[in-house]
């Protein structure tokens, strides 16, 4: 029987959580758009990269797998509607739109693109040096692999995955057993804590998957600062889930669970009153 009150392995959330697009999002596509000619403002991209964004997720979910589609044409579909959206026309996008999205696409893979939150660094060292076994468990494509080794943050985990190469994706609990199996056989459900910011896909996913789960609320971004978290639709369960406010504070709240006989039942109503008094 697993020594449920020890957490061995921490798995994170990769975009909000541990980066951000560096300034903005819609900064960054103006940059690019404006060396292939084409004159588009922050604000058309932050209005149309939002409402393409959830287009296409009604359309063709997970990145259109399903429908025989990679996550590149899934994004070049998507990126080419903000163009065209944001007052474009397609007379004169479609002879250059390949190289603009080739560029953008590959801006996305980079260290240029991103900013590491101040609290990841410290943190991270802090929980390596405590000897936790780490991942990253993110709903992106394979780029995000990409980005944490551009970023250096590699050097920390033992392993990343991209939902759409491992065929599933968060709430799903196969990604988390996915997890399991890459951290190893002496890591069970209940030694292991998730961390993110998406109360549906990272806090009660990783806990209908058995795992111990915190909510990390960083302030939302803003569409300056585009987040697909901010386009889902939630359907919160009536208690509030525990959180943190900075991942600062993620190492003591290891220390709240060390001390505990028991992981939390999650599902268990008693202890969702516990649950909401402790983050009153």
């Amino acid at each position: 029987m697993p020594n449920t009150n020890k957490i061995k392995l921490i798995t994170f959330d990769a975009y909000n959580t541990l980066f951000k697009p560096k300034g903005s999002l819609s900064a960054q596509y103006v940059e690019e758009a404006s060396k292939y000619g084409f004159q588009v403002t922050r604000e058309q991209i932050n209005t149309h990269f939002g409402q393409a964004y959830k287009k296409q997720q009604f359309k063709a979910p997970f990145y259109g797998l399903s429908l025989g589609m990679t996550p590149q044409i899934w994004w070049k579909e998507l990126v080419y509607a903000t163009f065209i959206s944001s007052g474009i026309s397609r007379k004169d996008l479609d002879p250059k739109f390949d190289q603009l999205y080739h560029a953008l696409y590959t801006r996305f893979t980079t260290a240029e693109a991103y900013s590491v939150f101040p609290d990841v660094l410290s943190t991270l060292k802090e929980l390596k040096s405590h000897g936790f076994k780490m991942g990253v468990i993110s709903n992106s494509d394979e780029r995000v692999i990409k980005v944490i080794e551009n970023l250096k943050l590699d050097i920390y985990f033992d392993f990343s995955i991209a939902s759409s190469l491992a065929g599933c994706e968060k709430p799903d609990k196969a990604i988390y057993d996915h997890a399991l199996k890459l951290a190893g056989n002496n890591v069970h459900a209940q030694e292991a804590l998730h961390v993110g910011d998406d109360v549906d896909k990272d806090y009660f996913g990783a806990s209908k998957a058995g795992w111990n789960s915190v909510l990390l609320e960083r302030t939302k971004l803003s569409y300056e600062d585009f987040s697909p978290a901010m386009l889902a639709d939630s359907s919160i369960p009536c208690h509030r889930p525990k959180r943190i406010l900075t991942l600062q504070d993620l190492y003591p709240f290891i220390n709240t669970l060390h001390g505990d006989n028991h992981v939390i039942d999650k599902d268990d109503p008693e202890n969702h009153k516990q649950a909401a008094n402790a983050t009153n």
